[in-house]
């Protein structure tokens, strides 16, 4: 900016020019400035001349002057942009969905590239944007990337055999894998278990319900559920309950020895059968093999172990009127009720033998 000062000045003369005061100074033949007098707006730059811009609409100014200008192509105009290059792409319209800008740097202009990827809408090439060592298609389903040290580059493989999705301590080549299975580590590889390995085989409860808790027996070797509190220190009250079990192919007139899971203790109120049979329930398997040989017409010796008989016919039902109580006297009492069973339907039978009774002991 040119400044035309008055030719011959005096000293002391002062000159204003663009809003700043000049004074004149004989002494050092110059003209000195003596300040603004106003408000000066500068113009606005342009092509051909200096001037200000505005900060703002992604232009910004640090407190060190840097000035810094932030660009956004989504739903923006690149009209001021002079290294784009489009050739016959556009960047809207089906030829154009899914495409970004990338620079090329053979063309040393930034250039649409497609985005969509897997052979999809767009079209185009398949590459990652801004990746120059990725393959050059999007590769398959289920695939993955993983580093190919020789080529220095990324590529698309499948899962290893027996793999889970990459995982390469996954092992379903030794056990095929269930419905509902789930994965375990046995130490070495994850591998497919059933669900089976969570049900507790050492437990017994014969009518559970809501609210019950599980207690370990250890004489027993089990867990059942806990006595109920506030029961004077009794077993609480249980529910009626059945056990049974089956002589498999049992001849006619022939006999069988049976061992029925019930209680410790119990109150025997029904014996039900199958199929016609003499049946005769014991505290211990030594009573049992002590009275083998008695015949059907004998009554049991008080003290004999015998808990109570019956003869049936098919099918029936033997109601035990008074109720006995029954146990088990083995020298550490479990819960098995001893049994034998003689056939006498007339036929080879599978003969089953129930009994219905109230749990007294835990």
């Amino acid at each position: 900016m040119a400044i035309n000062f008055p030719t011959s000045p005096t000293n002391g003369d002062i000159h204003t020019a663009e809003g700043i005061q000049w004074q004149w100074d004989n002494t050092g033949s110059t003209w000195k400035c003596q300040g603004v007098t106003g408000v000066y707006t500068l113009g606005i730059a342009s092509a051909n001349s200096l001037g200000g811009i505005k900060i703002g609409n992604n232009l910004s100014i640090d407190g060190t002057g840097v000035l810094s200008a932030v660009m956004n192509l989504n739903n923006e105009s690149i009209s001021e942009l002079t290294d784009v290059t489009f050739n016959s792409v556009t960047l809207n319209g089906s030829s154009g969905g899914g495409k970004v800008l990338a620079w090329d740097q053979s063309l040393q202009a930034f250039a649409p590239v497609d985005q969509s990827g897997g052979g999809g809408g767009g079209g185009g090439s398949s590459t990652f944007v801004g990746l120059t060592d990725t393959p050059g298609s999007m590769g398959s389903a289920g695939q993955f990337l993983t580093v190919n040290s020789g080529a220095n580059a990324l590529e698309f493989t499948a899962a290893p055999a027996g793999t889970l999705f990459g995982l390469t301590d996954t092992d379903f080549t030794t056990v095929a894998p269930q419905a509902f299975d789930f994965l375990a580590y046995n130490g070495t590889n994850w591998s497919p278990n059933p669900i089976s390995l969570l049900v507790l085989s050492d437990v017994f409860i014969i009518s559970p319900s809501d609210g019950d808790v599980l207690t370990y027996n250890n004489s027993a070797a089990r867990w059942q559920a806990a006595a109920p509190s506030g029961g004077g220190g009794g077993a609480g009250l249980t529910s009626r309950a059945t056990a049974n079990g089956t002589a498999s192919n049992l001849a006619d007139g022939g006999y069988a020895n049976i061992d029925i899971t019930a209680a410790k203790t119990y109150a025997l109120l029904k014996i039900q059968t199958s199929h016609a049979a003499w049946v005769t329930l014991y505290t211990s398997d030594t009573t049992r093999t002590q009275d083998q040989n008695r015949l059907e017409v004998t009554d049991p010796q008080p003290g004999s172990g015998v808990i109570a008989e019956v003869i049936t016919t098919d099918g029936a039902t033997q109601t035990i009127t008074p109720g006995t109580i029954g146990w088990n006297d083995d020298g550490t009492p479990s819960t098995t009720a001893y049994v034998k069973v003689v056939n006498k339907s007339g036929s080879t039978q599978n003969l089953t033998v129930t009994l219905h009774f109230v749990q007294l002991e835990v």
